[in-house]
């Protein structure tokens, strides 16, 4: 009995310690030289004191299992000289720390607005109106949900005078991501490109857009005799646009596990590894493997895209019902972790037919170790894009708000990884078919990660 309640007590506090999608577990450090202002200058005083508590987070408190020194340390300097030459507003001193908490590589990591420049930013922002996504180094539209007037398709060469692949290779660079990983930060930029363009670029009452038509774009041919069209986009004010960098991630919390019967294949798709009711989750997994069982489905396609992680507890039960053997989960270390660091033990309906494994580069944490478990034991075939993380991440995160400017800053504190040998450390997963989209499939929406996992599966889609 005492062992049980043991192991109950050590699995919670293990689920604090190491969970990828939960709310910041604490921000020390109250705002104390007055209420923070999303309008305010601040004096050279003031930001010189938060940029020093900023230094010491990201120099002494942050794991940084992967940091770039070099780069953080040229960031660091940068902001100091320019905070001696004089007051400057929130927004301003928040761009000059950003460069330097995205070299900590480290997918945990964060800087946010402080709580008054996140609720301007959703009550008063203006933003892009245009959907984007990049392709071979080129920015595209695939959608126009205000009507601003650019075709779905079109290359956009410039934005506001600047050209635009460089504004969103700018914007990307800014965004976390783990270790050597490049495709999560271009992941992010794409579906949050308006609210990122606002936090680290600027506001502005409009952008001035050239771009390449559909035709001109998808052909390549450049533009015409007369250059490319020109338009005058008015920003949209919408809070549906307005995200901060940890609400990429942790605004996914709440997204519930969904499945289907299809003909030929079973759906299950799980948004995240985050379970209010554990065992309420549980149950569901039981019912979706014994129901797959009773119907005799030889196909299961799992849809792991956007799922940037979660706890413990939910990955670990998925995963005992992916594997034929008793199979650890977490390696050496961290006692908090026993329960998932001895052998896992098959689930009594667990899956033994065809694994579909959809993955795009939101896979991270829990998601991306269960990602590492399954590529190092053959579970399965790996479909879509590399992971953003792979079998060892850093986490146990904590939050402290900078005392001035209420500017928010996550940090992780403590190294992880799973039960796997010989895999390369700071990198995600690579798929065992990898798939990347045409602009026809970008603009049209096409599912063709999932067409790709029916077609080699041979199942009509």
């Amino acid at each position: 009995m005492n062992g049980i309640k043991i192991g109950r007590i050590a699995a919670a506090l293990a689920c604090a310690a190491l969970a990828a999608c939960a709310a910041p577990e604490s921000r020390d450090g109250a705002a104390r030289d007055g209420a923070p202002s999303a309008t305010r200058l601040y004096e050279t005083e003031e930001l010189a004191r938060d940029l020093d508590q900023f230094r010491r987070i990201v120099e002494r408190k942050a794991v940084g299992i992967y940091a770039d020194r070099t780069a953080m340390t040229r960031a660091l300097d940068e902001a100091e000289r320019a905070v001696a030459a004089g007051p400057m507003d929130e927004a301003a001193f928040y761009r000059l720390l950003a460069p330097a908490l995205a070299a900590l590589r480290c997918g945990h990591s964060f800087i946010d607005p402080s709580p008054a420049a996140e609720a301007r930013m959703r009550a008063e922002g203006r933003f892009f109106p245009l959907t984007v996504r990049s392709l071979n180094g080129r920015l595209y539209a695939v959608a126009d949900p205000y009507g601003a007037g650019v075709a779905p398709g079109s290359e956009l060469v410039s934005i506001n005078g600047r050209a635009a692949s460089e504004l969103f290779s700018f914007v990307a660079a800014r965004l976390t991501t783990d270790g050597r990983d490049a495709g999560r930060p271009r992941y992010d930029a794409e579906r949050w490109f308006a609210a990122m363009l606002y936090l680290f670029v600027g506001e502005f009452d409009s952008f001035d857009v050239e771009y390449l038509p559909p035709v001109a774009a998808e052909a390549a041919v450049g533009p015409g005799p007369d250059g490319p069209e020109r338009a005058v986009l008015r920003a949209v004010r919408d809070p549906a646009l307005a995200k901060t960098p940890s609400g990429i991630v942790y605004d996914t919390i709440g997204g519930r596990p969904s499945h289907s019967f299809r003909d030929g294949y079973a759906y299950l798709k799980i948004p995240i590894f985050s379970a209010p009711d554990q065992k309420a989750y549980e149950a569901y997994l039981a019912d979706f493997f014994a129901e797959l069982k009773a119907r005799g489905y030889g196909s299961l396609v799992l849809d792991l895209r956007g799922n940037y992680g979660g706890s413990p507890p939910p990955t670990a039960a998925l995963f005992r019902y992916l594997i034929d053997r008793p199979l650890p989960f977490f390696g050496p270390g961290h006692l908090l972790l026993m329960p998932w660091r001895v052998a896992q033990k098959p689930a009594p309906d667990r899956f033994g037919g065809e694994l579909y494994v959809l993955m795009d580069e939101a896979g991270f944490s829990m998601n991306g170790f269960l990602l590492a478990l399954l590529k190092y034991h053959g579970i399965g075939t790996l479909v879509g894009a590399p992971s953003s993380g792979g079998y060892r991440c850093s986490d146990s995160t904590m939050s402290q708000t900078l005392r001035a400017t209420g500017i928010c800053v996550r940090f992780s504190t403590a190294a992880y990884e799973v039960a796997v040998r010989d895999m390369p450390a700071g990198i995600g997963v690579a798929p065992d078919l990898p798939v990347a989209p045409s602009l026809g499939d970008l603009v049209s929406g096409r599912d063709y990660i999932l067409e790709a996992a029916l077609d080699a599966a041979g199942i009509a889609p």
